[in-house]
């Protein structure tokens, strides 16, 4: 006998609609704000109670009497109380004013401002929100801020401030008026030998650092390595990282078609680059550094970003990066080809250890240097003699001209598309967006020292300065944190 078929109800129960992947990313990313929030909310709490009882027992072993303790006491809250305003203030656009437009790419522009209330000049990175979620890059936003939030040493540019308003998200950096290596290169067309030693290494040590955070950074070109004023180097633009753990990416490019265009010789090459040079380099998603295991979907790790530094050093010794093609699809085809279409020209003349470093770290995944750690790099007779424990110190090679604090002549120009300020919304809140939630971010108010951690200082101070205290004495309070 036939079993019946099932109700409507028993077929709903029997294939439940399985949520999208990205209200997945929404709900974990959610659930990790909440889990953060309320972890440093339960860690700051427990750290003022220690701070209290600290302060209690410092001014009793000092035998301050009730009325210098109660003071002391009204005192700190005073100075807690008016930290935490300053806390809960908000940040916004209208804070800063506009000075120039320095970049625009697919999802929004880079310009330079002016911060109202402190003067500091600063880089504001504005974002389309439209345009991020209907290109599937909410991930990768949220990646930039939390790589550029955890970053606290010398080779990344510096987050002072994440905001969000309704159509817009805002990322304002330390300014870095020396331009980027890109600027760099379209100037000075090759480097010397020792010139892309220094470059070389600085970048080295910049991706290091990205992957101590567990991060890839996947975009690695000359355009994202900023030069500050006296000409080091920055690493700017982490729209495309990842974390580690991530080894999956979309391909950035659609029909991909065979390279069929005729060989060329290296100054015929060196001169088509220089005549695009810039229109490449204003095109978002510029393939010509990314890794043939990113395009071959096959997964990968972080090998992928030591492949980029070995086309950036080709780049700054040739003239040209190494699977240069007319188009982005046939620079894709040569670099998914790359051990036919790669070779190192013999007019560029380059050294043996320059040639073996550029070729151990143009190759495949398995044999690439860096694969065993950043060492072995570091180890390559191409940087024998380097000092890398005072890298940052040494003098670059070539110092920018910059002119003033608002100096923006190392970038290129862009005219106003549309205005700075978006128009004053009538809502007297604005909605939360799931998409972006616990975005803000500002640096000041991260590394901001307790009130009551100076306050407790202060008073240790002032134990170990007064050995014997007069009774006949004054209160003695801490100073001002």
């Amino acid at each position: 006998m036939a079993s019946p078929k099932p109700s409507p109800l028993r077929k709903r129960e029997a294939n439940p609609t399985t949520a999208s992947s990205q209200t997945k990313d929404k709900a974990e990313a959610a659930k990790a704000y909440i889990e953060r929030k309320y972890q440093k909310q339960l860690r700051e709490e427990q750290e003022r109670k220690e701070h209290w009882g600290d302060i209690i027992r410092v001014m009793n072993e000092m035998q301050l009497s009730e009325n210098e303790q109660d003071l002391i006491r009204q005192e700190v809250l005073h100075k807690e109380a008016e930290q935490l305003r300053t806390r809960r203030k908000r940040i916004g656009v209208f804070d800063f004013d506009s000075i120039a437009i320095i970049g625009r790419g697919a999802f929004g522009e880079v310009r330079v401002v002016r911060h109202r209330e402190t003067g500091e000049i600063l880089a504001m990175k504005k974002m389309n929100k439209t345009e991020m979620v209907y290109k599937n890059q909410v991930q990768h936003v949220r990646a930039e801020r939390d790589v550029l939030a955890r970053a606290d040493n010398p080779w990344i540019v510096e987050l002072k401030y994440s905001f969000q308003d309704e159509k817009h998200l805002y990322l304002v950096m330390e300014y870095l008026s020396g331009g980027d290596l890109m600027t760099l290169l379209m100037r000075k067309d090759i480097l010397t030998e020792s010139e892309a030693r220094y470059y070389t290494a600085q970048m080295i040590a910049s991706v290091e650092s990205v992957h101590r955070m567990n991060y890839i950074h996947r975009d690695l070109k000359p355009d994202n390595i900023l030069l500050d004023r006296e000409g080091k180097i920055k690493l700017s633009d982490f729209g495309l990282c990842k974390h580690a753990e991530l080894t999956s990416t979309v391909h950035p490019y659609d029909n991909i078609r065979t390279d069929e265009s005729r060989p060329r010789g290296m100054m015929e090459k060196k001169q088509e680059y220089k005549r695009n040079r810039q229109l490449a380099f204003s095109t978002v998603g510029t393939p010509d550094y990314i890794a043939p295991e990113v395009f071959a979907r096959t997964g990968y790790d972080e090998a992928v970003d030591w492949w980029s530094v070995g086309v950036i050093l080709f780049e700054m010794l040739v003239g040209y990066p190494p699977f240069f093609a007319d188009d982005p699809s046939s620079t894709c085809q040569k670099i998914l080809h790359w051990r036919k279409t790669f070779s190192i020209p013999k007019e560029a003349k380059l050294s043996p250890a320059a040639s073996d470093i550029i070729r151990r770290l143009i190759a495949d995944p398995q044999d690439r240097l860096g694969r065993n750690g950043v060492q072995e790099i570091k180890s390559h007779p191409f940087f024998y003699g380097l000092d890398w424990a005072s890298l940052r110190a040494i003098d670059p090679p070539y110092r920018p001209e910059v002119k003033s604090e608002i100096d923006t002549s190392n970038f290129d120009k862009f005219e106003e598309k549309e205005p700075f300020y978006p128009e004053q919304s009538r809502r007297k809140k604005q909605r939360k967006d799931i998409n972006f939630i616990g975005y803000t971010y500002n640096r000041e108010n991260e590394v901001q020292r307790p009130i009551l951690a100076s306050a407790l200082q202060e008073l240790e101070q002032l134990r170990q300065s007064t050995a014997v205290r007069p009774r006949t004495q004054g209160a003695h309070r801490p100073q001002e944190p």
